[in-house]
């Protein structure tokens, strides 16, 4: 193979480039060491639904407390920021996808999202009761839907961007790295050249793909 780098490589200007790129290697390997890690698991068991373990659905009542009694008997409107806080306390979930309210009954009904399950709350204001209906799936269904970022709160999905840049310059930099290493650069330029095109040729030879 051609050597087309020999010139600029040995540059000041090169070694400074390959000395930044070493160190960046080095720390954002430590960085993202874990999450690499369980990307990589997760993405196996995603692979693999039926490793997936699901539970049965649960159903737990609570009683309004005192004071919220107190709150809805002097007051002509609902205090639904009060029921709310409650709920939320009692549950540990906050931002509701949904509330519904209907004043006709006095019931209030919460639908909060979350990873590997779901928990919907109704308050029956007039029987002073909260009825709590959820499901908590397993390990396997919480990493994958962690993977995805499903229904993972807005924390999470900035994790999985800032993991992806930083998996991304990991990537780049020890690719980079690589250039300067004379004795194996030309072997490995092949293997990142056939890394590169396989997966390109497995979508285009055995994906399922429309052609319309």
């Amino acid at each position: 193979m051609i050597n087309i780098f020999p010139k600029w490589l040995k540059s000041t200007q090169a070694k400074r480039i390959f000395s930044l790129c070493r160190w960046l290697h080095i720390y954002i390997s430590a960085a993202v060491f874990s999450l690499l890690i369980f990307f990589c698991v997760s993405g196996i068991t995603l692979n693999h639904p039926s490793w997936s373990d699901s539970n049965e659905t649960q159903v737990v009542e609570v009683e309004l407390p005192q004071e919220l009694i107190e709150k809805v008997q002097q007051q002509q409107e609902l205090p639904l920021n009060a029921i709310q806080h409650f709920v939320e306390q009692k549950t540990g979930l906050h931002s509701p996808r949904n509330i519904d309210v209907l004043v006709d009954t006095a019931e209030i009904t919460y639908d909060y999202p979350m990873p590997a399950g779901y928990t919907f709350v109704t308050v029956y204001v007039d029987d002073n009761l909260i009825e709590i209906e959820f499901r908590k799936d397993g390990f396997v269904s919480l990493i994958n839907d962690l993977h995805k970022g499903r229904h993972s709160g807005m924390f999470w999905s900035g994790l999985i961007d800032i993991s992806a840049i930083l998996m991304l310059l990991f990537s780049l930099t020890g690719l980079f790295i690589l250039l300067q290493n004379v004795k194996h650069r030309s072997n490995a330029l092949v293997i990142f050249g056939l890394g590169t095109v396989a997966p390109i040729l497995f979508y285009l030879l055995v994906v399922p793909r429309l052609s319309l």
